[in-house]
Order: C-alpha cells, then sequence, then structure tokens
C-alpha cells in the first residue's frame, strides 16, 4: 500500500485496488450477514463470506473535542419527571487512517467505494449501553468464519450495539455537507464517566500527541479463506454491505473498544531551569543584567551629575582658596 503526505497526513492511495467485494454479480445473499459465493469446495460447499464482528485499528490526527447543548430525548432510557430537556455534551472527533482496507458494496452491483480513512466521533453514554444485546466481541466471529465458516444468524452477532459505522454519499443526499465525495464515520460510545476523566486528562495537558489511536469492533463482511490463512499484523480486505435502495447511507453497527493517547515529555533547558528557581526579582541590580539601552540611558545620566556636582566643588574650593589667601594677606 503506497503512502503520501508526512506524518500528520497520511493518506492511502486507494485507486481501483481490487478486492474481494469488487464484484458481486456471482454473491448468493443467504441473509444480510452471510453470501455465498459461485466457487464450491472439494464437499460441495459453497465458499462463503460473513459478517462478524471485526477488530479494525485507527491511527488518529486532526484531534479536537467539541462542547454542546443537545436536547434529551427517551431513546435509551426513561428519563425521571423533572429531568432537564436540555444537557451539556462533550464529542470527542478525529481523523483516523487504517492499513485495511473497507470496500462498500451491492449485490450484485459491487464496489460502491473504498476507504482506509475513516472519521471517528465519540460519545458518552450511561454504563451498561455499551456492548448491546449480547456484549459480542472478535472471539465470537470464530465459530461463523475461516475454516468452521457457517451462516450467521439473522440478527446478526451484535444486535443492540448503539455505536455505528456510517457510509455516507453526500452528492446523493440532500442535506448540506462539509464533505465533497462520499465518506466513512464512526459513531462510537464509552461509559460517560471513562469518557469525562478521558476529556478531562487531554483538556489539562498541552504537550503535544505523540499518537493516538483507537480500536473499532464493527461487523463487517470477509472471505473465508482470507480470514483462514491472514496473520492479525497482515492487511484485511473487508467488506460492507449497503441493504435497500438507499444511495446515500449505509451502515453496520460498531463499537469503539479502546481509545489511546500518548504524549512526548515535555523538557526544560538547564538555562530555563535556573531561570525557574531563582525569581527574577531576586536577582541583585547590576550594570551586568541590564539591557544595552538602559545601560546607554544610565551612563550619560550619572556624566551630567558628576559634571555637575564637580561644578559645584570647584566652585566651593575656589572661594575656600580665596578667602584663606586673602586671610593671609590682610593679616
Amino acid at each position: 500500500m503506497l503512502l503520501i503526505g508526512g506524518a500528520d497526513s497520511i493518506r492511502p492511495l486507494l485507486g481501483d485496488a481490487m478486492s474481494r467485494f469488487s464484484k458481486a454479480n456471482d454473491f448468493t445473499l443467504v441473509n444480510n450477514f452471510t453470501i455465498n459465493h459461485a466457487d464450491k469446495l472439494s464437499d460441495g460447499r459453497h465458499f462463503m463470506s460473513t459478517c462478524a464482528p471485526q477488530g479494525v485499528w485507527l491511527d488518529l490526527y486532526d484531534i479536537e473535542f467539541t462542547h454542546r447543548v443537545e436536547w434529551q430525548d427517551d431513546n435509551y432510557e426513561k428519563r425521571p419527571p423533572g429531568s432537564p430537556d436540555f444537557k451539556l455534551r462533550s464529542v470527542f472527533t478525529a481523523r483516523g487512517t487504517t492499513k485495511d482496507t473497507i470496500t462498500v458494496f451491492r449485490v450484485p452491483d459491487g464496489k460502491v467505494a473504498q476507504f482506509s480513512e475513516i472519521q471517528v466521533m465519540v460519545k458518552p453514554l450511561p454504563k451498561g449501553k455499551v456492548g448491546g444485546e449480547k456484549r459480542s466481541s472478535t472471539l465470537d466471529r470464530v465459530g461463523f468464519s475461516g475454516m468452521s465458516s457457517k451462516s450467521v444468524p439473522p440478527e446478526g452477532l451484535m444486535s443492540g450495539e448503539p455505536g455505528t459505522l456510517l457510509y455516507v454519499d453526500p452528492t446523493t443526499d440532500t442535506w448540506p455537507s462539509e464533505h465533497d465525495k462520499p465518506y466513512l464515520q464512526l459513531e462510537g460510545y464509552i461509559d460517560e464517566a471513562e469518557f469525562s476523566a478521558l476529556m478531562q486528562r487531554l483538556s489539562m495537558t498541552a504537550a503535544p500527541v505523540r499518537k493516538a489511536t483507537v480500536r473499532m469492533v464493527a461487523e463487517l463482511f470477509e472471505h473465508e479463506v482470507d480470514a483462514s490463512l491472514s496473520e492479525p499484523w497482515h492487511h484485511k480486505d473487508y467488506g460492507l454491505l449497503l441493504r435497500g435502495e438507499d444511495k446515500a447511507y449505509g451502515f453496520t453497527r460498531a463499537r469503539v473498544e479502546s481509545v489511546s493517547v500518548a504524549f512526548k515529555p515535555t523538557t526544560i533547558s538547564e538555562d530555563d531551569a535556573d531561570d525557574a528557581d531563582e525569581p527574577k526579582t531576586a536577582k541583585p541590580i547590576s550594570m551586568d543584567n541590564l539591557p544595552p539601552d538602559m545601560v546607554s540611558k544610565i551612563s550619560k545620566d550619572m556624566l551630567v551629575k558628576i559634571e555637575k556636582r564637580l561644578g559645584v566643588l570647584t566652585g566651593i574650593v575656589g572661594f575656600s582658596a580665596a578667602f584663606v589667601v586673602g586671610k593671609i594677606l590682610l593679616g
């Protein structure tokens, strides 16, 4: 995979990279989470691609925190009487890149778009909501992918998960957008207490970010041969199926499993450290620690004062000498 740009602007060159999901004219949908391919194994079973929880690591750039006030609805829990209608919400946003490829596709049309970059949005949610009904992890896909592939249940393996990996095509959508081409957006959640602690820690430091990552778990298709032969560090070829007739949106369930932010250590030079130990007001005033313009001004003022004093002293000495001489002459 080719990369362009510096460390802060990594973007894979996707081009027309071939994927297992680039062509789908011979795909047979068993259900929304299971695909049979035309090719068969020696025992007569069709090769399969199954949609199961997949772990995807994202390197984060352009990290931001946004604070806003939002209207509260009853989507996740019934609010007790007297609850405020609005609540202050904070959102963690970033741009994420991955070594893997996610191909958005339709059956039987094939590839719609390809991505190795995802817009990341993380929000807080009350404890106990993240994980859905089954609290599925990547281990749950073992029985449905690879050499042990079998049809995934019609409801999938991450039912009830509140987070989503969303495909958006702003070119076919009537809503205004800051994007001018299709993109993927991860909308994930973490528990409110941990989100607040993360936000506080990120807000308290001015140190530059060295590295930031998010691990996403999402229901994505993978061919059983790739699932059997690939290692965790290999490039992965995933598919996101667009269901229905909507051409502007598509989604799959997803979860933010971890957020990690590492900061560069802040160092102080020896000169700065010495200055920090002794306040400037404690330093003795001398000609050595004054700026040149002030030294010049002080020197000029001192010369004027010295000349005036010498003039006065000369007058006094002259008057005294004349008085003494006169007294001697007059007896």
